[in-house]
């Protein structure tokens, strides 16, 4: 079992299926994508760190290190102030939609085509 699948694991139902779809998705999307656990959480990479999964108590946050650059185009999906982590908050499976493909799509051409340090 990978540190990944164990983190997955541990979450309580229905938050470990939603780890789980969101792992599946960014998968298929970004097949090419590293994947780790950074920070303690599941971390998917490319030229840099693109998304890491956050498991909370009903939900998931799927991070985005290059969210404050997609905010403007995903407005009331892409939350968060920080100066380039920001997430979005998935309460239950039909949230995993074509609107989350298009903002890992974009996450993933941001990184290969202007990929920027995260840390």
């Amino acid at each position: 079992m990978t540190e990944i699948e164990t983190y997955f694991g541990k979450q309580d139902e229905p938050v470990k299926a939603i780890a789980e779809a969101l792992s599946t998705r960014i998968r298929s999307l970004g097949s090419d994508l590293s994947e780790s656990l950074a920070w303690g959480f599941p971390c998917w990479t490319g030229n840099e760190r693109i998304f890491s999964i956050i498991a909370h108590k009903n939900r998931c946050n799927l991070q985005l290190w290059y969210g404050a650059d997609l905010a403007d185009r995903f407005p009331g999906r892409i939350e968060g102030t920080g100066k380039a982590l920001r997430h979005v908050k998935i309460r239950n499976l039909s949230e995993i939609d074509r609107e989350l493909d298009d903002i890992i799509d974009a996450a993933l051409m941001l990184d290969a085509e202007a990929p920027k340090r995260v840390r």
